[in-house]
Order: C-alpha cells, then sequence, then structure tokens
C-alpha cells in the first residue's frame, strides 16, 4: 500500500510526465521529454540545495536590517537622536512609507526586467543606506534613511514570491516560501545575540551605530554573492545540465501555462483588480502586518516594561525567534500533511495571536511569566505570511496579473506596518490599550476573511468540477493529458485556463 504523500507525488508526477520542450532558438524544431518521478524527485533536491540556502539568507538580512531600528530602541538611539513623543513611532512607520510608495514601481520592474537582477541590485543599494544608519543623529535624518531604506527592500519579498513560481509546483509552495521565510525566525534569533554581544562594545562609537554598520556590510557581501549565484529562471541555471534545464522549466510551466513574458498585460491587471481575492488578500496583509508594525518597533520596549534589564531583554528577543520558527514549522506542516489545509492554517495562527492578545491584556502586571507566555503566543500571526504567499503563487497566474497581486498584497503590507506603530500611543505606557485593543480586533477580521477566501475558491472548484469533469485537475495543477497540444508559451490567468484547481 502507498502512503497518502507517494500517491499524492505520483498524482503530480503524472501530470509532468511528458511536455512539448522549446528549445532556445525558435528556429529549432520542439521536442519530447519524458521526466520520471525518480528523475523529478532528484531535480527539485537539486534545485532545493542551490535556491534556497540562497533566499533563506537574503530573507534573514532583510528581515535584520528592516527591524534593527527595534533592537537599539533599548541600545541608545532615542537619546541620541533626541526622539521624543511619537517620533520614534514615526521613524518607524518611515519605512513603510518608502515601501508603500516604490511598490507599484517594484511590481512593474519586477515583470519588465529580470527578478533576480532587480532583487539583487536593490539589495545592494539597501545596504549602503543601512550603515548609512549609523550617521543618523536627528528626527528628520532617521526618517529620511527610513524611507530610502524601504524603498529598496521594496522588491525583495514579491521577487522571492514570483522567484518560487517560477521554480516550483503549487503543491511545494507552502514547504518553499516557509523554508525562505524562516530566515525572519532566525533573525529574530541571531538580531537578538548580535545586539547582545554588541552591546558590551565600549567604544567612541556607539553600540546602535555598530550594528547598523555590521548589518549593513554583511548585507552588501551577501548581494554580491546573491548577484553572482542566483539563476534569473531555469532555463539559464547554470547548476542544472541542458536536460535538466528543460525539465525544470517544464515541469512547472507545463502545468500553469504561465510564463514569464517581460511584458505588462493590461488585461491581466484588470482581471486582477476586479478578482475579490485581490481585495481578500489585501486586507488580509493589512490586518496581518498591523500588529507586526507595533510589536516590530516596540516589543523590546514591552518586554523591557516586564521588569527584565536591557541585556536580559535582548536575550529574550531570541526566545519570541524561536516560537515564530516553532510556528512556521507548523503552518507547514498542516499545510503538507492535510489536503487543502493552508487557510485552515492561517485561521488557527490568528486564533493563537488572540489568545496571547488576551493574556497580555487582561492578566494584572504583576503575572509577568503568563504576560511574557502572552507575547510569546502573538508571534503566531507573523507565522501565516509565508503560508499567504503560497496561496498567492498556487492559485494565481498570469505573469502581470500575479504581479499585479503581490503588489496588492505588499501595499496592505506597508499600510499595517505604517499604521501598526502608530497605535502605540505615549500616554498609554506601558499597557498601550489602544494598541492591545487594535491586534484584537486585526485577528479575529483575519480569521473572517481567510474563511471567506477559502469558501470562495470552493466554490469555484465545485463549479469548474460540474463544467470540466473533476479529474482534470489535481493539487491546483493541471493534469496534461496531450503533450502535443501543450504550448510552453502560453500567459494564462487562473480565471482562462479552466484545468486549474484552487488549493484552499
Amino acid at each position: 500500500m502507498t502512503s497518502p504523500e507517494e500517491n499524492k507525488f505520483i498524482a503530480e508526477a503524472k501530470a509532468s510526465m511528458t511536455f512539448a520542450v522549446m528549445h532556445a532558438s525558435t528556429a529549432e524544431a520542439e521536442s519530447n521529454l519524458i521526466i520520471t518521478p525518480a528523475e523529478e524527485r532528484k531535480l527539485v533536491r537539486k534545485i532545493d540545495l542551490h535556491l534556497m540556502p540562497l533566499m533563506f539568507i537574503l530573507y534573514l538580512f532583510q528581515y535584520l536590517d528592516k527591524t534593527s531600528l527595534g533592537y537599539t530602541s533599548v541600545m541608545g538611539i532615542l537619546q541620541d537622536a533626541k526622539l521624543v513623543g511619537m517620533q520614534y513611532s514615526w521613524v518607524s512607520s518611515f519605512f513603510y512609507v518608502g515601501f508603500l510608495a516604490v511598490s507599484p514601481l517594484a511590481s512593474i520592474l519586477l515583470v519588465r526586467f529580470s527578478v533576480v537582477k532587480v532583487v539583487a541590485v536593490t539589495v545592494l543599494i539597501w545596504a549602503g543606506i543601512q550603515m548609512c544608519m549609523a550617521a543618523g543623529n536627528s528626527f528628520g535624518s532617521l526618517a529620511a534613511l527610513r524611507i530610502l531604506l524601504g524603498a529598496f527592500e521594496a522588491a525583495v519579498s514579491p521577487g522571492l514570491t514570483i522567484m518560487t513560481s517560477t521554480w516550483y509546483k503549487p503543491s511545494e509552495h507552502a514547504l518553499r516560501h516557509g523554508l525562505w521565510y524562516g530566515g525572519a525566525s532566525v533573525a529574530y534569533i541571531f538580531g537578538g545575540v548580535l545586539a547582545y554581544a554588541i552591546s558590551h562594545i565600549h567604544s567612541a562609537i556607539k553600540a546602535w551605530q555598530f550594528l547598523f554598520i555590521i548589518l549593513g556590510a554583511a548585507t552588501f557581501l551577501w548581494g554580491l554573492i546573491v548577484l553572482w549565484l542566483l539563476p534569473n529562471d531555469p532555463q539559464t541555471a547554470w547548476f542544472l545540465s541542458e536536460r535538466e534545464r528543460k525539465m525544470a522549466f517544464a515541469r512547472v510551466q507545463g502545468a500553469r501555462h504561465s510564463t514569464e513574458t517581460r511584458k505588462w498585460n493590461h488585461g491581466q491587471m484588470r482581471e486582477a483588480l476586479v478578482d475579490p481575492r485581490s481585495w481578500l488578500i489585501f486586507l488580509l496583509c493589512v490586518f496581518t502586518t498591523l500588529p507586526g508594525g507595533g510589536m516590530a518597533a516596540f516589543g523590546s520596549i514591552i518586554l523591557k516594561s516586564f521588569g527584565y534589564s536591557v541585556f536580559q531583554t535582548q536575550l529574550l528577543t531570541m526566545s519570541q525567534g524561536a516560537f515564530l520558527l516553532l510556528f512556521v514549522i507548523f503552518t507547514v506542516v498542516v499545510s503538507m500533511t492535510f489536503k487543502n489545509a493552508r487557510c485552515v492554517s492561517i485561521a488557527l495562527l490568528n486564533v493563537v495571536s488572540l489568545a496571547g492578545a488576551l493574556m497580555i491584556k487582561l492578566l494584572p502586571e504583576s503575572h509577568t511569566v503568563g504576560r511574557l507566555g502572552g507575547l510569546w503566543l502573538i508571534s503566531a500571526y507573523a507565522s501565516a505570511f509565508p503560508t499567504i504567499l503560497s496561496l498567492v503563487s498556487s492559485n494565481i497566474t498570469g505573469h502581470t496579473k500575479k504581479s499585479t497581486v503581490n503588489g496588492m498584497l505588499f501595499i496592505g503590507f506597508c499600510v499595517g506596518y505604517i499604521v501598526g506603530p502608530l497605535t502605540f500611543l505615549p500616554g498609554e505606557a506601558p499597557a498601550y490599550q489602544t494598541s492591545f485593543n487594535t491586534m484584537i480586533a486585526c485577528f479575529v477580521l483575519n480569521v473572517t476573511i481567510i474563511i471567506v477566501m477559502r469558501q470562495l475558491m470552493a466554490r469555484w472548484n465545485k463549479k469548474r468540477d460540474q463544467e470540466f469533469g473533476a479529474e482534470t485537475s489535481t493539487s491546483g495543477q493541471a493534469l496534461e493529458g496531450n503533450a502535443t497540444q501543450l504550448n510552453l508559451n502560453l500567459d494564462e490567468t487562473d480565471w482562462e485556463n479552466k484545468s486549474i484547481r484552487y488549493s484552499l
């Protein structure tokens, strides 16, 4: 008897067995390519080995750089830069003002140019800006640098999402998004260790300045490595043989009918704007990142308010990263183990965060351990983000449509992060009643939104099954009955390709 996992793989392998693969030159004739399940497993392992470490560490540095301000909040930057009142909240939010302003342009650049090149170049520029943060000595200078930092990080997360959908099948998206997003969890842990170590440096350069310089320099070096080693697409992958390149391209494109065209399709953009899921994803991201914006800026301050020293606060920040990693593993395991469970896992994580917020809000201040536990539980919501990204990668096809939805997603991402720190009112410290009331509302709304979106896609799947037959798809992929009819140059949206069934 075969296991459910083996049955799932065999079903997907069947969908990828025979493809009409185009040669690089249009003058060459088409050739048929047979892919066995064993070959596909070996190919995916090879792709994972070369892509996932690069993407994981890149996201780790992005997360460290954008949240580094939170570490410096207890290292003296507030006093040295003379930040008073709401100025620290605004400096934190300004990162996402830059991110928001450039997100539409980033979406266009990711369509018109090589995704890898756009990401790598912006990494190098933002690394330089991160090092310049050490020179920020006032509200104005820090605000300007944070805006620029956000502007040049705007292409990274959408770029990694597009790369994932380029290299992997829909059923593989949840795990791969979880793998590279795991860099954020490790960043929490590593950032706490680094901040703790740097806090013990005594020199003319302040500890918080050292933190910005070290992180910026490390990011710049990694940006060079990414530019050197990360291939543009399967067809040009330096680590694959000619046959493996064809298989890598065909096994994904054969099912999705959506290839990178380097052209902006206005029809696909309009379709994205009228697709109700685009707006549900937008709202989901707003209400997911709104708590995150506040916690990224004020998490260390809240921890310190529990009665811990600066050094204890930095070490306890590491524990938050460990819980974040645990919740990422949870959502990936649930998504892979149970059929159509991605939306359910997102809802469950928000319920856990809701419990954590209620613990901090309702427990007396003297109950330090219980409130610390609540802070650990709150981090669950952030672990849903890679699964949200995987829903876009798996269910939205058409290169321009996917880029448009990704743009809307990250605009929502920015809106939440901009508003989040502003809910932490100085006059309410350390309880911050408004911020925790806002978090509770966000977690409830997230559960509602994801359930509505799941039911909508389930209804569409049922309708397509009735009209075209249930056997036309499995695991969110189209089954190809005749290889000779496959055109790998198609760029169809999920509304046009009726053989697609949505991953739930």
